[in-house]
C-alpha cells in the first residue's frame, strides 16, 4: 500500500468515515422523481452482483472525472513483439517487484514523474521517456511553516493560516505565469538547474514548447526526481518511438532503450459521474447540452451537484469550496422551507465546457462536457422579483444564470444573490457633492444607473448634478440637500426618497464628519455631532429605505466606514467610535438580510485625498500647534485618487463583496490588529517615529 494510500486509510478509520461508506457498489443510474422529488439512484454489488437501491432528496456525485476501469493507452507500433512486461499505471500489479530489473516509464506528466524516483530506489535503471517535457517544480515533502504552527498553535488557528498561505501562493504562482510567462519560465529554468548535475541538458528535457501552465506544473516532493538523476539511479530521454523490439524500444533518432518493464504514463481517459445514467423523470440527460453552474450543478437537474477540482492549482482546494457551498445551499433551502432547486440556463451564446485537466486526460468517446453561461458562468442571480420589473434593465438571466427553485406545495419561494446590475436601478449617494461620493456618482452613472444624490453643500452639489447631466443627458439625476446632523430632518429625508423613489437598487451612505483631539479636548456636543452624522444618520436612512430595498431583490447596502472602524488612534475617539459602529451595524445587517435577496458591502477607506481632512473639526481643548502638525501629518497619508477609490467600490458592489479595504493604508493596520490586536499602536507609533526622524535628518 502506497504512503498516500495508507494514509487516507488511517484518517478515515480515525475518524469514522469507513462506517459511513458502503463499500463495493457500482453506481449505474440516478433517476429523478418529480412527483416525490427525490432522486432514487441504483447500484450494483461488485462482491454479490445483487442490485440495490438507494433514495435521496440531493444527490452529489464526487466521482472525479477519470475512468477507473481503464487508462488511456495509446497503440504502440510493435509492442507485441517486446518480450518483456507491459504495465498501465491504472492496473498497477500487487505483486509487482521492480528490484534489478531495467524500466522505461513513458510520460512526462505527474505519474511519470512521481513513479520514477520510487522505482529507482530499487532497480537496475530507470529512464523516463518523454516525447514533450513539462515543467517541474520540487516542493518540500512537509510544509516548514505548517509544521512551525502546529506546534505553536491549535490546529483550528494553524489550518487556515496554513490553507491561505497555499492558495495564496498558488494563485501568484498561475497569475506570475500568465502575465509574465517568458519570466516566469526563466526562474523555472534556473531553479531547475539548480537541482540537476552539472552539464545536464537543461533545454533538451525540461523546457517545454508552451508557457507555464498552459498545461499543467508538475510538482516533486523534496525534489525526488532531481535527486535520482543528479545520482544517476535514473535518466531522461526526450524523443519519440520509433518501435517496439523484443528487447525494448528503438527511438525516432536511432537509439535504443534496453528494458524489461515498460510502463505506459500515458493518461487517464475522461468519464462524466464515473458512467452513471442520470434521467429525469425517466427521460435521459444529456450531459453535453446542460449549462454548468459554478462548474458544480447542471442547468436543469434539480438538488444535484458533482465536485470537480481546480485545474491550476490543489483539487482538494476547490472540493472544499463546492462542498462548503453545498452545506450552505441546503442549510438555506432549510430554513427557506424549499424543495427543490437547479441552475437555470443563460440567454445568450455557450461558454467554455466544464474544467478540464489541462493536459495528460482523453475522452475515449469524445464528447462536449456540460457548458458554462457566455458572460458570467460563475455568477448566482436572485430571481427577478414582479415589483422590480419595471425598473430592471434587462431579464435577470441577461448575466450567467441564477438558481431557480421549484417549491413543494405550500411553501413560499426564495432567492440567492448574483452581481449588482447597475443599469436601470436607482443609486441614491449621500456625501455626494465631493470625494468619494462625487467619483461614485460619476461612475455609477457611468453604468447606467439613475442618480439621488445628497449633500448638505447645496452649491457644491448642484455643480457635480449639471456635469453628469452633460455628459449623459438621458440620465435621472435628481439632488437633495439636507444636513444630517439634524435627526428629524434626516428621517423626513428618508421618508422622502423612500416615497419619490421606490426603483431604488442601491443606497450609498458616504457622508461622514471628522473630529480631530483626544477624549478629554472634546465636548461631548463635539463628540455627537461626530456620532449624529456618521453613524445614526446611517441608521436613519438605512431604516428609511430598507422596505424599498428588500422590495426589489437584488439590491444593496453600502456603508462607508474608515480605516479608523478597523483600528483606533490617539486623537481621534469620536471618529473612531462612529466608524466601528458603521462597521459592526454593517456586518450585522449583512447576516440579516442574506436571506431577502439584499447585499451589504462595508467600505474601509485608508489614505484617500478627499475634503474631510481639509473640513475636519478640532476639539475646543486641541492646542493650535498640534492641529498644524497633524494636519500635515494627515496631508502625507492622503495619496490615492477619490476616483480611483470609487472605482474599487463600484466593483466591490458588482461582485457584492462584504468588506472592501482600499488601499496600503487600511491592508497593513489591518494585518497589524489581526496579529497583534493589544499592541498594535506600538508598532504603528514605532514606524511613525522612525519616518519623522528621517524626515528630519533629511
Amino acid at each position: 500500500m502506497s504512503r498516500s494510500r495508507e494514509y487516507i486509510v488511517e484518517t478515515a478509520r480515525e475518524h469514522g468515515v469507513e462506517e459511513k461508506i458502503r463499500f463495493h457498489h457500482e453506481v449505474l443510474s440516478a433517476d429523478w422523481s418529480s412527483a416525490d422529488a427525490r432522486w432514487t439512484v441504483t447500484a450494483r454489488r461488485t462482491d454479490t452482483g445483487e442490485t440495490v437501491q438507494l433514495t435521496c432528496s440531493w444527490l452529489s456525485v464526487c466521482s472525479g472525472y477519470y475512468r477507473y476501469d481503464e487508462g488511456f493507452r495509446p497503440e504502440f507500433p510493435g509492442e507485441e513483439r517486446f518480450a518483456g512486461e507491459l504495465i498501465h499505471p491504472q492496473h498497477w500489479p500487487e505483486d509487482f517487484d521492480a528490484t534489478g530489473k531495467r524500466v522505461v516509464v513513458i510520460g512526462s506528466g505527474a505519474t511519470a514523474v512521481t513513479l520514477v524516483p520510487n522505482l529507482a530506489e530499487d532497480a537496475a535503471s530507470v529512464t523516463m521517456l518523454q516525447r514533450t517535457p513539462s515543467y517541474i517544480l520540487s516542493l518540500p515533502g512537509k510544509d516548514p511553516l505548517a509544521e512551525l504552527l502546529r506546534s505553536r498553535l491549535p490546529a483550528k488557528v494553524a489550518y487556515p493560516i496554513v490553507r491561505w498561505k497555499n492558495v495564496l501562493t498558488s494563485t501568484a504562482l498561475f497569475q506570475a505565469s500568465r502575465r509574465w510567462p517568458n519570466g516566469v519560465r526563466k526562474l523555472i529554468r534556473r531553479l531547475t538547474e539548480k537541482q540537476l548535475p552539472a552539464g545536464f541538458a537543461v533545454d533538451e528535457h525540461f523546457n517545454p514548447p508552451y508557457d507555464p501552465w498552459d498545461q499543467r506544473l508538475c510538482l516533486v516532493p523534496d525534489g525526488d526526481l532531481f535527486r535520482s538523476l543528479r545520482e544517476g539511479s535514473a535518466s531522461i530521454v526526450t524523443d519519440r518511438i520509433a518501435t517496439f523490439t523484443e528487447t525494448g524500444i528503438e527511438l525516432a533518432s536511432g537509439g535504443h532503450l534496453d528494458a524489461d518493464v515498460v510502463i505506459t504514463a500515458t493518461g487517464l481517459n475522461l468519464l462524466a459521474m464515473g458512467g452513471m445514467e442520470l434521467r429525469l423523470d425517466g427521460e435521459p440527460v444529456d450531459v453535453s447540452e446542460t449549462v454548468s453552474y459554478k462548474g458544480m450543478m447542471l442547468s436543469g437537474v434539480p438538488n444535484f451537484s458533482m465536485v470537480i477540482g481546480y485545474t491550476n492549482a490543489s483539487w482538494t482546494l476547490k472540493a472544499d469550496l463546492v462542498n462548503r457551498y453545498v452545506c450552505r445551499l441546503l442549510q438555506h433551502l432549510d430554513r427557506r422551507g424549499h424543495g427543490r432547486r437547479h441552475p437555470a440556463r443563460p440567454a445568450g451564446g455557450r461558454g467554455p465546457a466544464l474544467p478540464g485537466p489541462g493536459g495528460g486526460l482523453r475522452a475515449a468517446q469524445p464528447r462536449p462536457a456540460a457548458q458554462a453561461g457566455a458572460a458570467h458562468p460563475v455568477a448566482a442571480a436572485p430571481e427577478l422579483h414582479p415589483r422590480r420589473a419595471a425598473h430592471a434593465p434587462r431579464p435577470a438571466r441577461g448575466r450567467g444564470h441564477h438558481l431557480q427553485r421549484r417549491s413543494c406545495p405550500g411553501r413560499a419561494g426564495g432567492r440567492l444573490m448574483r452581481g449588482y446590475e447597475f443599469a436601470g436601478g436607482t443609486a441614491i449617494v449621500t456625501g455626494a457633492a465631493s470625494g468619494i461620493g462625487e467619483a461614485l456618482a460619476v461612475q455609477l452613472a457611468d453604468r447606467g444607473s439613475a442618480l439621488v444624490l445628497v449633500d448638505r453643500d447645496a452649491e457644491r452639489l448642484a455643480g457635480v448634478a449639471d456635469r453628469i447631466r452633460r455628459s449623459h443627458p438621458r440620465l435621472e439625476v435628481e439632488t437633495y440637500v439636507a444636513d444630517l446632523v439634524d435627526e428629524a430632518a434626516t428621517d423626513a429625508l428618508g421618508a422622502q426618497l423612500a416615497a419619490a423613489h421606490p426603483g431604488t437598487t442601491l443606497l450609498v451612505n458616504n457622508a461622514g464628519v471628522a473630529l480631530g483631539g483626544r477624549f478629554d479636548q472634546v465636548t461631548l456636543e463635539e463628540f455627537d455631532w461626530v456620532l449624529a452624522i456618521n453613524f445614526r444618520a446611517v441608521v436613519r436612512l438605512t431604516a428609511a429605505l430598507l422596505p424599498v430595498l428588500k422590495a426589489n431583490p437584488g439590491s444593496h447596502l453600502v456603508n462607508v466606514s474608515s480605516i479608523f472602524g478597523i483600528f483606533a488612534p490617539p486623537g481621534q475617539a469620536a471618529y473612531a467610535a462612529s466608524k466601528f459602529a458603521v462597521r459592526g451595524f454593517s456586518e450585522s445587517l449583512r447576516h440579516e438580510l442574506a436571506d431577502d435577496g439584499v447585499g451589504v458591502t462595508v467600505v474601509h477607506p485608508g489614505g484617500i485625498r478627499t475634503r474631510i481632512a481639509e473640513t475636519a473639526r478640532l476639539g475646543s481643548g486641541v492646542d493650535p500647534e498640534e492641529v498644524a502638525a497633524g494636519r500635515e501629518q494627515m496631508a502625507r497619508l492622503l495619496r490615492m485618487p477619490p476616483e480611483k477609490a470609487a472605482a474599487r467600490i463600484v466593483t466591490a458592489i458588482e461582485r457584492r463583496r462584504p468588506r472592501l479595504l482600499i488601499g496600503l493604508s487600511a491592508t497593513v493596520p489591518d494585518v497589524l490588529v489581526r496579529l497583534r490586536p493589544g499592541a498594535y499602536w506600538r508598532l504603528v507609533a514605532r514606524g511613525i517615529g522612525a519616518r519623522r526622524a528621517a524626515a528630519a535628518r533629511d
